[in-house]
């Protein structure tokens, strides 16, 4: 049932879902919301309570922690992270060369820096997210209460029957025979895949290659893990890869790339890659988040498919999960499927039963968005003040898509775009949910290089290499929600007719992030 409620100006630090504890997005109305959340200023860190539950730890888990913190005695003045496993904090701790103080509890543990340590806390931290070696709030929750902690209660459905059968059922539908796993996040998913890689490979394939401009956080986990990385920025550099290969080809691990991009909503060859893969005897592992089991037909072309359930699969913007899947044809060792177990962690408690309830829709859900976006696509097609434009069948990629779209109309659920004009004026005016995040049923905006990539638009170098890669520091990442894409559209004119209001105060050529 549409809310109108998304389609009003929405508060600073609202939860998106509105109202939702377990909300993975947060209401950034403006531009000077979201620089000052990113320059970590305090009036704005006050309001932005949680976010995405890998970025902004939740209260419930800050409070889990803080919890053991004071049942083991230790000073508050420190840093102290919750994980899921002792296994964990000792991995984490190796991973990011600190040396917390580590302890078990009610088989969690917790990692403790002192007030006065020489590590880096926050460095810790980073490789806790990056490897999805974290809790969430509703397992933070159920502790808490154990704990006789009084929460206030929040009413959802849930499967309690047959969670992870209804999960699997569902992915099987989309993805046919095949192994899956499932586990707590996406990133845990392709932690997982890389660090089983890595232990497995002989010593002397130690490349893994990123193809495409890939989510940040699967840019990050090569950069800090790998042997060797090598950057393939556009997934059009196909010479770029073929040349590589030919020199270092028998170097190489394993290649990451998505079947749409994020943000660009770019596809790679991915029956050429399959074949450079065979030539050359490395894996690939693609990301098929974007795209679907519904939109695309890639496991022939895949050795390892990971996808974040969180998104589409969920569809409520409130619930962690990921998947591994290993296709019948894939060429992945058994013995690196061996060695991936102990790095996952499983989908389990009331995330499991929540995804459980909401995967029914899944296909469904996906249908919907497939239409909206088109809708919502041809209207910005059309529009003078839309610079640029991003989606599946966009120029750049769209003959390699359709080798692999499953269905005509493949869209899925995600249109990115640049406005030609001030960009504050158009953000600011947009009464649209904007946060991070997407595949939610209401439509959700994102700033997605000022948030993804800040440390890069604040520098010229980092505007330089974004600038090569097609992406524009103003870019609007949109999931367009399953709501009637009319609804979206209104919001979207009444924003794009602001811009020439504000001719005068343009940004344009004089970036300015320090707000």
């Amino acid at each position: 049932l549409m809310n109108k409620r998304y389609y009003e100006p929405i508060p600073c630090g609202a939860p998106l879902p509105l109202d939702n504890p377990h909300a993975f997005s947060v209401s950034m109305p403006t531009y000077e919301d979201v620089a000052n959340y990113e320059n970590g200023v305090e009036a704005v860190l006050e309001r932005i309570k949680t976010a995405y539950p890998r970025i902004e730890i939740h209260p419930y888990v800050k409070m889990a922690a803080q919890y053991v913190r004071g049942e083991k005695g230790l000073d508050a003045a420190g840093s102290a992270y919750i994980l899921p496993s002792l296994w964990a904090a000792r991995h984490v701790a190796t991973l990011s060369v600190t040396s917390p103080q580590l302890y078990e509890y009610g088989g969690y543990a917790l990692a403790y820096f002192p007030a006065d340590t020489s590590d880096t806390p926050f460095a810790y931290y980073s490789f806790m997210r990056h490897c999805g070696y974290m809790i969430y709030s509703r397992e933070a929750e159920d502790f808490l209460r154990a704990q006789g902690a009084d929460l206030p209660e929040w009413r959802e459905d849930y499967n309690r029957s047959d969670p992870a059968e209804r999960i699997l059922a569902m992915l099987h539908e989309g993805y046919g025979p095949g192994e899956i796993i499932l586990c707590s996040s996406g990133m845990n998913a392709i932690y997982a895949v890389y660090a089983a890689l890595k232990e497995t490979f002989p010593v002397e394939r130690d490349i893994f290659i990123q193809y495409g401009w890939i989510y940040t956080d699967s840019i990050s986990i090569l950069l800090k893990c790998s042997g060797r990385f090598h950057q393939i920025g556009r997934v059009t550099d196909f010479a770029a890869l073929e040349s590589f290969l030919a020199e270092n080809g028998d170097r190489v691990a394993a290649i990451l790339t998505e079947t749409l991009s994020n943000p660009l909503l770019q596809a790679p060859d991915l029956p050429a890659l399959a074949e450079l893969a065979r030539r050359f005897g490395f894996m690939v592992i693609l990301d098929n988040t974007f795209a679907t089991p519904w939109n695309a037909t890639v496991t022939p072309y895949a050795d390892v498919i990971i996808e974040s359930l969180t998104k589409f699969a969920s569809g409520r913007g409130d619930c962690m999960a990921g998947a591994v899947i290993i296709p019948p044809a894939s060429r992945l060792p058994r013995a690196t499927v061996a060695a991936m177990l102990p790095y996952i962690i499983p989908l389990g408690g009331r995330d499991l039963q929540r995804l459980g309830q909401t995967i029914g829709g899944y296909r469904a859900r996906v249908e919907t968005v497939n239409r909206n976006a088109a809708v919502i696509v041809n209207y910005l097609a059309k529009h003078p003040r839309v610079s640029a434009l991003h989606h599946a069948y966009a120029a750049a990629t769209c003959e390699l898509y359709r080798k692999i779209a499953s269905v005509d109309n493949g869209y899925g659920g995600v249109v990115s775009f640049v406005v030609d004009g001030d960009f504050a004026s158009f953000y600011d005016n947009l009464d649209l949910p904007k946060g991070p995040s997407l595949g939610c049923d209401f439509p959700l905006a994102m700033a997605y290089t000022l948030m993804a990539h800040w440390d890069m638009v604040g520098t010229p170098e980092g505007q330089e290499i974004l600038a090569e890669m097609g992406i524009s520091p103003w870019l609007i990442r949109l999931s367009v929600g399953e709501d009637a894409p009319e609804l979206v559209i209104s919001a979207l004119e009444r924003a794009l007719a602001a811009l020439s209001c504000a001719e005068h105060r343009s940004r344009k050529g004089t970036l300015d992030v320090s707000a």
